[in-house]
């Protein structure tokens, strides 16, 4: 896991830039926590899946043992984390650690040219996911942050507000959990930082391109 350091930092899109749901731009402070490097892998999974007795989704025909785990929805990723003895990121928690201390739209930059080197996505996926950590880490040291798979965040889904917050978490209940950080079968553009997609807690069917990892 990587350190991310208590601070404040600036979360959602400046004005002129990005989709709604991510305005304002907004002041958050967060208490220092851990971020695993890593998205959880199928091999991983499939260790919980055996160790507590429940049947994995059967993993896509390209998908090996290091690929992320996918069909997972929001209740299978929250229960592997705290089987863990870990937890879920918030969305605030995630949002930080992908920007590791930058307001661009990416962790590396405004150039979207490079993205290539950090993050699988539509332009050279091959419409699949890939094993994890083959491509560059942000600045935290943290894999796959951008593309790959759709990660979990524990919060239900709310608009910002314009006031600063102190280790926010969500409302306590709602309609739509959400996903960070695009995926193989998205384009670039949901790959920034601060992209929000929301999704029923228990969408797991369909495409294989949501996952998580844990935090603590």
């Amino acid at each position: 896991m990587s350190l991310i350091k208590a601070g404040e930092f600036l979360m959602g899109s400046p004005d002129g830039e990005g989709d709604r749901e991510e305005h304002p731009r907004h002041k958050v402070w967060l208490d220092a926590y851990y971020l695993d490097k890593y998205e959880v892998t199928a091999a991983e999974y499939a260790g919980y899946a055996a160790a507590v007795g429940i049947k994995m989704h059967e993993q896509p025909d390209y998908s090996r043992a290091d690929h992320p785990v996918v069909y997972v929805t929001w209740n299978d990723a929250d229960a592997y984390c705290r089987w863990r003895g870990k937890r879920l990121p918030t969305e605030a928690e995630w949002e930080k650690a992908v920007r590791c201390g930058t307001l661009t739209k990416w962790p590396f930059g405004n150039e979207q040219s490079v993205l290539g080197d950090y993050a699988w996505s539509t332009g050279n996926s091959n419409e699949r996911s890939h094993p994890i950590g083959q491509k560059k880490p942000n600045p935290c040291g943290l894999y796959d942050m951008e593309g790959n798979v759709w990660e979990w965040v524990s919060d239900w889904y709310a608009d910002y507000s314009a006031e600063s917050v102190h280790n926010p978490k969500g409302p306590d209940t709602g309609e739509y959990k959400i996903w960070r950080g695009g995926s193989w079968y998205f384009t670039i553009d949901a790959t920034r930082s601060a992209h929000r997609q929301t999704s029923l807690p228990g969408f797991s069917v369909g495409l294989a391109l949501v996952g998580f990892r844990c935090a603590l």
